[in-house]
């Protein structure tokens, strides 16, 4: 896979995006660039909730995310056939499983 110097520079450790760039400075990782915009820009537009729990709640979805979804979701794009099928169901899963955790 073919990954631009720009990202290579802005990543050096995972060579992978999400990379949010910022004044010039790289913030990596999905979750990591969650925390970092509501920090930046709260007093705009509050990214997470005021509520301790309720953010709580926020990030353990955003990590449950980077965490489940990202690789299955890679794994599947990059498979064909039985594989890319098993994948595609894998990922149905992953996305129902929040919502029958709050039923």
């Amino acid at each position: 896979m073919n990954k631009s110097p720009l990202l290579l520079q802005m990543n050096p450790i995972h060579k992978k995006i999400p990379v949010l760039i910022h004044n010039g400075k790289p913030i990596c990782e999905s979750a990591i660039i969650v925390q970092y915009i509501d920090e930046v820009w709260n007093d705009k537009a509050p990214y997470m909730p005021c509520d301790p729990y309720e953010r709580a709640q926020a990030r353990f979805w955003v990590d449950y995310i980077d965490k489940k979804v990202y690789d299955t979701w890679r794994k599947m794009w990059l498979s064909k056939g039985e594989e890319h099928e098993e994948g595609k169901k894998e990922l149905i899963s992953i996305f129902r499983q929040p919502e029958e955790s709050t039923r």
